[in-house]
C-alpha cells in the first residue's frame, strides 16, 4: 500500500474518533426524587451487612451500599462500622465511609442511613442518624461531589440539630431545645458547600414566668440581635 494512502487512512480514522461525542456530564435535577431501599438481616443472629441500593441522580449508575455493623451485647444497639459504596455491576467499592458515630436500636430502619438532597443541587446525599435519645437529633453527613465523583464529609451540617431541608427556599431549618423551657429556631443557607446561620429565634422564660422571644439576623457577616417579642405557639 502506498505511504500516502496509509497516511490518508490514519487521518480519516483520527477524524472519526474526534467526531465521537463526549459522554454527557450528569446534571443536577431538583425534581428528581431518587430511590433508596435496603434488605435487612433475616434475624437477630444474622450479622451480615445490610444491603442497600440507591439512585442518586438519573445520569449516574445505581449505587450499592453495604452497611457493615456489629451488635453491642450490653444494650443491644446496632453500631455501624463502615459503609462500602459500589457502582452497580462492580465488585470493589469506589468509596468506604469509616469513623461513623452511630448508636441506634437494632430495629432502626436502614440502620439510620438516609439518602436525600441536603444541599439542593439535584443529587442525593447521605446522612446517618447518630442516636435517638434527647430532643435534639444529630446526624453525620456526606454531600455528593460531582467534581470528585464521591461523597464528602460536611462537619458544618453535622453541627446542626434536628435539621429540616426546605427545597423551595433552599434553607435548612433547625428547631432545638435546651432543658424543659428553653429552645429556638435556627435558619441556615448555603455559602458554597458551607451552611451559614442567617437567622435565629430564642425562647426564654423571664422572671414573671412569661415566654420572651429574641430575634437575631446575620448583618455584615455577623449575627446581631434585631428584636424581641412574646412567644407565639406554632
Amino acid at each position: 500500500m502506498p505511504m500516502e494512502t496509509r497516511y490518508l487512512g490514519c487521518a480519516l480514522a483520527l477524524v472519526g474518533l474526534l467526531a465521537v461525542p463526549a459522554l454527557a456530564e450528569p446534571a443536577g435535577d431538583e425534581t428528581f426524587e431518587g430511590s433508596f431501599s435496603c434488605v435487612e438481616p433475616t434475624s437477630k443472629t444474622d450479622l451480615n451487612p445490610i444491603l442497600c441500593q440507591t439512585q442518586i441522580n438519573p445520569g449516574l449508575p445505581v449505587l450499592n451500599l453495604s452497611l457493615v455493623w456489629h451488635g453491642d451485647p450490653k444494650n443491644g444497639e446496632r453500631l455501624l462500622d463502615r459503609i462500602e459504596i459500589r457502582r452497580s455491576g462492580e465488585k470493589d467499592p469506589f468509596q468506604v465511609l469509616n469513623g461513623i458515630a452511630s448508636h441506634l436500636p437494632a430495629d432502626t430502619d436502614k440502620a439510620g442511613v438516609e439518602m436525600l438532597d441536603l444541599n439542593f443541587d439535584g443529587f442525593l446525599d447521605l446522612r446517618v442518624r447518630r442516636s435517638v435519645s434527647g430532643p435534639n437529633i444529630s446526624y453525620q453527613n456526606w454531600l455528593w461531589s460531582k467534581e470528585a465523583g464521591n461523597f464528602v464529609a460536611n462537619p458544618g451540617l453535622d453541627a446542626i440539630a434536628s435539621p429540616k431541608f426546605d427545597a423551595e427556599d433552599e434553607e435548612i431549618v433547625s428547631r432545638w431545645q435546651t432543658g424543659t423551657t428553653g429552645g429556638g429556631v435556627d435558619i441556615y443557607s448555603y455559602d458554597g458547600e458551607k451552611p451559614v446561620l442567617v437567622h435565629r429565634e430564642i425562647d426564654s422564660i423571664d422572671k414573671s414566668g412569661a415566654c420572651q422571644r429574641s430575634f437575631y439576623d446575620r448583618i455584615d457577616d455577623e449575627l446581631r440581635k434585631t428584636g424581641t417579642g412574646a412567644c407565639k405557639d406554632e
